[in-house]
């Protein structure tokens, strides 16, 4: 069975995560009274607190309020967790907005996008479309029409001619709010108003990907009806849960049809209230779509929240064909050539607007890298501008070889396809880039001995390009977060292009930006999801979000695997890819449906021997259906010999399952289902200490024609076997302590502080205190310990693991006072010797057994 949640919630939220929380904000749920009924109460008790948001919006869904307690003590929570209208209190945690991992935005994009004709008629040929079969859906007409779709993030900036140029009834950002304020960054009180305008960018960039309507590219869903939530301020830096809860509760009181959120954070279990919110608000009938997350490079298990909750849609990222780029305008002109406009990539510094000529330094008829520094009979190069080749040395080395001849613009070529940023550190140097091409026709030009005189203008317009992307192009983004989830919950579901997109983006930032993110691909899908609302509408039928997580994770394409340089010759696991990339037309035009989006087989102490799923033919005519095994890699989490996750890539092996299935070829006739039963036998050979996580699709070809695939995962390892505390690279550890035996590490007047980090997810970990001077007082007993009580904050509840790097620690700090038990208040302990004992407990063990546990013990220390 999955691990589930036999835990109760209590205390503070993930320790992993204990800079991701706001210091004394809560959340309570709530139950037979309202906001004002708690703050009353809270102030009649004596406690000072001060309201955040109330947390209901007149749904049914939540009923809660977030506030900041002035007292921040353990006594002054338990008080509140005593009261019987409190359901469950936990802290506010901050999120982000998947954050793009690249981005070029240059200004006066917006008057270069106008002049540009349409690539081909009203929807074009837009790559990102011909991946994931949007453009044949457009070419049928489907555009989104009559359906809702709440946009929760950094606002939008509802004034670009492209997402319609206003707000409110009538407009495309027909509806929304501000929850926050310009102002706020998290961890302050938000001060919501009216206008959800985008003073950040992101927000303005997923609404481009579904709804807009441009000369150069157009939304998936262009002619949906968006609601801008804005969750961030300006800039924008994190938002708090209880806003994401607010956000999510408004959207649905206010009809949405979808809610997308391209937010999210290291998590992994189910149980943050916004996961949990999130899924209340999928079984009350609206379909939620998540970024997967960002954090690739740190490998599996690294699920990202709330896209980890029960019912919601994770997305994973998809690289585009091509790699679009907005380049600055300028112009060149040799004794043949007059006023030739060419686009660079502006860095460090700025060129303003200037003439200057052109110095090329060629070595062995090629542009110079000047890593070995220019010539000693080079010209004096002041008031040039000097064309560098990419390559070999740094790019402060070649600056300071420019440099040091007297000039102080310098123009790098690319020495591979596309473009580049580059910065240097020389004062008052500007530097730019320009593509391989710019090059290779300035080099003829120098070796001709023409000169070449560039002129820039600060003023001059923008230039759309694109290049061919053979390096990753149509494969996964390496960037998009692994599954599976701490719970053996597969994610990402489905994955799209969301690597190297062009979208709008506020106009005083320039119009126009290309990002990479999991946040691209999101709201790819949300935009995918409005088209087949759309045709449901227009069928009179009524969707469910079960039927589209199934149909986009039964429709998917599988991608071949990519290391970030090369391709390789099997399918990427499901753990990174899911269903694979989006097959837009085939979600919407399958004649054939399952009951299932994913066989999660678990690992083999809870294997499933065997798991069923339904077919049915919704054609008009009978099918014959044969089914057989698509085999995806196997990938080990764990380094070799080793306890802690492995960075990206993985170690990769063509060790499959064997998978039966039974019957692999049925007749079905229209409107009828047939069951058919899956038995998987898990890889042989493999290193189960190194945790492989298999997977695959259970093809469905009907006729030849129709064809879905149902991924399939699972854990060829007993999950509770595999060590959660990062023992290896020396946590736990006690500092700061005045020691009994040894003086190196005594402190007087120190806290002991102990620092723990974690491998894997851990669903409890505690921290209790033992007196050695004086057994008798320890009358608390914790398994096999007797001890005095806990460190106040602990246990901690539903702990991801840590980053794959030295610096991401934990730390409970002793100060004299512990807790008897959970709510309980903290009381002072006296002087005396004492000892930490911690204690983790493993994936899939249980909460009340000793056993399930990993257990260690701190030196002695003195407390006076």
């Amino acid at each position: 069975m999955h691990l589930k949640t036999f835990l109760a919630f209590v205390g503070l939220l993930s320790p992993a995560l204990a800079q991701r929380i706001v210091p004394g904000a809560y959340i309570a749920e709530i139950k037979g009274t309202n906001a004002n009924g708690f703050l009353n109460k809270a102030r009649t008790s004596g406690l000072k607190v001060r309201h955040r948001m109330t947390l209901n919006q007149e749904t049914s869904i939540f009923n809660g309020i977030s506030f900041d307690l002035e007292d921040d003590t353990p006594e002054n929570r338990a008080k509140i967790n005593s009261w019987g209208e409190v359901v469950e209190l936990s802290p506010v945690r901050l999120y982000d907005a998947s954050a793009p991992l690249a981005k070029h935005v240059t200004r006066d994009v917006t008057e270069v996008m106008r002049k540009r004709g349409a690539v081909d008629g009203p929807y074009g040929e837009y790559p990102p479309h011909i991946q994931g079969g949007v453009n044949r859906l457009h070419k049928e007409g489907f555009s989104g029409k009559g359906i809702k779709i709440a946009v929760i993030d950094t606002g939008i900036d509802y004034s670009h001619p492209s997402l319609g140029g206003g707000f409110g009834p009538g407009y495309k950002v027909s509806f929304g709010t501000d929850l926050v304020g310009d102002r706020y960054t998290g961890s302050n009180t938000p001060i919501p108003d009216a206008d959800p305008i985008d003073c950040a960018g992101h927000g303005t960039h997923v609404a481009g990907i579904i709804a807009a309507v441009d000369k150069d590219f157009i939304g998936v869903a262009p002619e949906v009806t968006l609601g801008a939530y804005k969750v961030f301020g300006c800039p924008s830096v994190s938002a708090g849960n209880d806003v994401l809860i607010s956000a999510f509760l408004q959207a649905q009181a206010d009809g949405a049809d979808l809610i997308t959120a391209s937010i999210g954070g290291p998590s992994g279990w189910t149980e943050d209230p916004w996961a949990k919110v999130v899924t209340r608000i999928v079984e009350a009938g609206t379909p939620c779509s998540i970024a997967a997350g960002n954090e690739g490079a740190q490998g599996l298990f690294y699920a990202s929240g709330a896209a980890d909750a029960i019912g919601a849609i994770s997305i994973g990222s998809v690289n585009n064909l091509n790699a679009p780029a907005i380049l600055t305008g300028a112009r060149f002109s040799t004794g043949s050539v007059k006023d030739k406009d060419f686009g660079y990539t502006p860095g460090s510094g700025k060129f303003g607007s200037k003439s200057l000529e052109v110095y090329v330094p060629v070595v062995d008829g090629q542009i110079s890298d000047v890593c070995a520094g220019l010539p000693a009979d080079t010209p004096d190069l002041k008031g040039k501008l000097v064309v560098v080749r990419r390559g070999t040395c740094t790019f402060e080395s070649k600056a300071t070889a420019v440099v040091a001849k007297g000039s102080k613009d310098i123009m790098f070529v690319n020495n591979v396809p596309g473009v580049v940023s580059i910065s240097v550190t020389a004062a008052g140097v500007a530097v730019g880039a320009i593509t391989t091409e710019s090059g290779d026709e300035w080099l003829k030009l120098a070796l001709a001995k023409e000169t070449i005189t560039v002129t820039f203008d600060e003023k001059a317009p923008a230039i759309k390009t694109a290049f061919a992307n053979p390096l990753s192009g149509g494969t996964m983004s390496v960037f998009s977060s692994w599954g599976p989830t701490n719970e053996m919950y597969q994610r990402p579901h489905v994955s799209a292009p969301g690597g190297n997109i062009l979208s709008t983006y506020p106009l005083i930032f320039g119009g126009y930006a290309v990002l990479s993110g999991t946040s691209m691909a999101t709201p790819y899908i949300a935009g995918v999801i409005g088209l087949y609302l759309e045709k449901a509408k227009k069928e009179g039928r009524k969707v469910t979000p079960a039927e589209l997580r199934v149909g986009l994770s039964t429709t998917g394409r599988p991608l071949i695997f990519n290391d970030g340089t090369k391709n390789s010759t099997f399918l990427a696991p499901v753990a990174q890819q899911g269903a694979g990339i989006v097959d837009a037309y085939k979600f919407l035009h399958s004649k054939t449906s399952v009951d299932t989006e994913l066989l999660e087989f678990n690992d083999t102490q809870h294997f499933h021997q065997s798991m069923s799923f339904k077919i049915t033919n919704n054609g008009d005519k009978q099918a014959t259906y044969k089914l057989t095994d698509i085999s995806g890699a196997t990938a080990y989490a764990l380094k070799e010999g080793s306890t802690v996750p492995q960075q990206f890539p993985p170690t990769m092996l063509e060790s499959y399952a064997q998978v039966n299935i039974v019957p692999n070829v049925l007749t079905i006739k229209p409107g009828q289902s047939k069951r058919v039963v899956v038995r998987v036998t898990p890889p042989a050979g493999l290193d189960t200490a190194r945790l492989p996580v298999y997977g695959g699709w259970v093809n469905i070809a009907s006729n030849g024609v129709d064809r879905l695939r149902i991924p399939y995962m699972g854990v060829a390892a007993i999950m509770k076997q595999a060590t959660v505390t990062n023992f290896e690279q020396g946590f736990p550890v006690l500092s700061n302590f005045k020691s009994e035996t040894d003086p190196v590490n005594s402190t007087v007047g120190a806290r002991p502080t102990l620092d723990w980090s974690l491998v894997l997810g851990s669903g409890v970990v505690r921290v209790d205190v033992v007196s050695v001077s004086n057994p008798e007082g320890n009358d608390v007993p914790v398994f096999s310990d007797n001890t005095i009580g806990s460190i106040p904050g602990y246990p901690r509840y539903w702990n991801p693991r840590s980053q794959t790097y030295d610096d991401d620690v934990n730390s409970a700090v002793f100060s004299g006072r512990i807790v008897k038990k959970e709510g309980d208040p903290s009381i002072r302990v006296p002087a005396g010797t004492y000892k930490l004992v911690y204690r983790a407990l493993k994936l899939t063990g249980r909460k009340g057994t000793g056993r399930d546990y990993e257990r260690w013990e701190s030196p002695a220390f003195i407390w006076s």
